[in-house]
């Protein structure tokens, strides 16, 4: 009847797990055994320690730099050459040497309408200009204020800037105090006499005359063209003074001549110089008045 006896399940499986527990610790045995014959028996060798000495450099070595001069006489980093392309960031301008000397700015403001009067001293030559326009092959002028004007020297690519002294005004004003009547005498209300050898000499210093007066243009209703030029301040004693224009007279025509543009002013200016009659169309208070002078 034994042998109806139910057995284990995994009863099969007894002899075969004992013998890989079996197998197992012989394994360990031989791993303990033969472990100490596998471990060096000597340390290991020591490496050297690798370095670099320290490099000193002589002054001559930076020769290429110093004779290339990349910081410029100044001093200053000058900014990148673009081709074609100005800078897009703004850099400090510097006194300019070039050949040009400032005489008077008309400031307005919407700054694409402000005018200069520069001096191209080279050339003894005198004109006006705006923001944009190119001062021959030197320069162009890129933003104008009251008694500066900055521009992009073409030369070097460099923003530079040429200025009136601030004590130009001050000792221009010292020199031409004048006596009441010696330069201009007043005949009637709107009439005036005056001497050739007067205007000679006023009109041949134009830095002076234009410091003497601050003036602004007049544009149309459509922004675009010139009516006039108005003067917003005029130095006390001034030749202005003596001829009679007042703070908010407007120039509007000069012996008929539209003054409709900077070019025309110094055009007539220059015409003036030799002529014996001037009239002057002004509007003041809202009215149309003329100023006649006799040049004796």
């Amino acid at each position: 009847m034994r042998g109806d006896v139910a057995r284990p399940l995994l009863e099969k499986y007894y002899v075969s797990a004992l013998c890989a527990l079996i197998g197992l610790a012989i394994a360990d045995l031989a791993i303990l055994y033969f472990r100490p014959l596998m471990l060096p028996n000597q340390p290991l060798p020591v490496m050297p320690a690798h370095y670099s000495p320290a490099i000193i450099k002589n002054l001559a070595d930076y020769e290429a730099i110093t004779d290339h001069n990349i910081f410029n006489q100044d001093g200053v980093i000058p900014p990148a050459l673009a081709s074609g392309k100005e800078n897009t960031f703004e850099v400090p301008a510097v006194l300019s040497h070039l050949p040009l000397k400032l005489l008077g700015t008309i400031v307005n403001f919407d700054p694409k309408k402000s005018i200069c009067t520069v001096n191209i001293t080279s050339q003894q030559k005198t004109n006006s200009f705006r923001v944009g326009d190119t001062i021959g092959d030197m320069a162009r002028i890129t933003k104008i204020e009251r008694r500066k004007v900055t521009f992009l020297n073409l030369n070097n690519n460099r923003m530079e800037y040429i200025e009136i002294p601030q004590n130009a005004v001050l000792e221009f004003g010292m020199q031409t105090a004048v006596k009441p009547g010696q330069l201009v005498e007043q005949t009637s209300k709107n009439n005036f006499v005056m001497r050739r050898t007067d205007v000679t000499r006023l009109t041949k210093n134009l830095a002076s005359l234009l410091q003497q007066a601050r003036v602004e243009p007049v544009f149309s209703p459509d922004g675009v063209s010139v009516e006039g030029f108005r003067f917003v301040g005029i130095q006390p004693g001034s030749i202005y003074s003596k001829l009679g224009l007042h703070v908010g007279d407007m120039i509007k025509t000069v012996n008929g001549h539209s003054v409709d543009s900077p070019t025309k002013a110094m055009e007539l200016y220059n015409l003036l110089k030799n002529s014996s009659s001037v009239q002057l169309g002004i509007v003041r208070n809202g009215r149309d008045v003329n100023l006649n002078y006799t040049i004796q």
